[in-house]
């Protein structure tokens, strides 16, 4: 099924532990979404969970060296109700998959190569620290949406 997805992004945090501080104030049930940037403002990572306030204690990809900074992202839309053959709910599942799709980060390589099976859109809107939006965008190659269509195979 078509999804379209907007994701909150929070951050930039410049160490793992004050992303998992931050993490730990959200509530279990929260749909996030949080990533690792190396120098260059590449993404590293990018990771999902339902339990942002446990998800980030021994977290090794996450952990990498080469991560400088930290975002942590929340799905603010709605996902699909009702029976699910996985633990993650659609919309993240697929907001997570799109992003690592278009992006190619180092340390998602497995999720990478499997091609998306669903359209989606996925739309961020960055925040900084103190929950006030962000004008600019503080990974300027990470992009404001981006769009698959399945059926013809593309991104748009």
């Amino acid at each position: 099924m078509p999804m379209a997805v907007i994701v909150d992004w929070y951050g930039p945090y410049s160490s793992k532990s004050a992303l998992r501080d931050e993490m730990r104030c959200w509530s279990s049930g929260t749909r996030a979404l949080y990533m690792g940037v190396k120098r260059g403002n590449i993404v590293n990572y990018i990771g999902l969970t339902n339990r942002p306030e446990s998800r980030m204690n021994n977290h090794e990809k996450l952990a990498h060296p080469d991560n400088v900074k930290f975002f942590c992202g929340q799905i603010v839309t709605r996902g699909i109700g009702g029976r699910r053959s996985t633990k993650c709910k659609t919309d993240l599942k697929l907001a997570e998959h799109a992003l690592i799709a278009y992006l190619s980060p180092a340390q998602n390589s497995n999720l990478s190569k499997r091609d998306l099976e669903d359209c989606v859109v996925v739309y961020s809107r960055f925040f900084d620290i103190k929950d006030e939006e962000k004008t600019t965008n503080p990974l300027p190659k990470f992009p404001r949406m981006i769009a698959y269509n399945s059926w013809a195979g593309e991104w748009e």
